[in-house]
């Protein structure tokens, strides 16, 4: 029988994950703003904050927002959106997906999304119709 090894070798400091603080305070402040933001575009008539926010990056935060019952279509609601100075990822004929940095939110773009959005939403006219 072979005797234990009593040779001790020191984790590696190359393998401990290393939490950067700054990014992650900064994160939360984008996260805490897009909480805001969800809960200012839930009062809009016939829109919907679908789900939680997305983490995109280590700084970015992202929210997908459903224009499906208010009758507009998403994707010129979205260019009024961006024509307002508002970073959007995709966009489909009912849903919207904006994005928020630190940059947002030190400009407070979350206090303005949903303001935005329901003006967006009054000058873009009524989809068509299936037929």
């Amino acid at each position: 029988m072979a005797a234990p090894s009593l040779i001790f070798f020191p984790p590696s400091e190359l393998l401990t994950p290393v939490r950067d603080f700054a990014v992650e305070a900064e994160l939360e402040r984008v996260r805490t703003a897009a909480m805001t933001a969800r809960d200012r575009i839930a009062e809009i008539d016939g829109v919907r904050v679908l789900g939680p926010e997305v983490k995109s990056s280590s700084s970015t935060v992202r929210l997908a927002i459903d224009l499906r019952d208010t009758g507009k279509d998403a994707w010129k609601v979205a260019c009024e959106m961006a024509g307002r100075g508002f970073k959007l990822d995709t966009a489909s004929n009912r849903v919207i997906v904006v994005r928020l940095d630190a940059g947002d939110v030190k400009d407070a773009a979350h206090h303005r999304l949903a303001s935005a959005l329901e003006l967006a939403l009054w000058a873009t006219p009524a989809a068509a119709a299936a037929e």
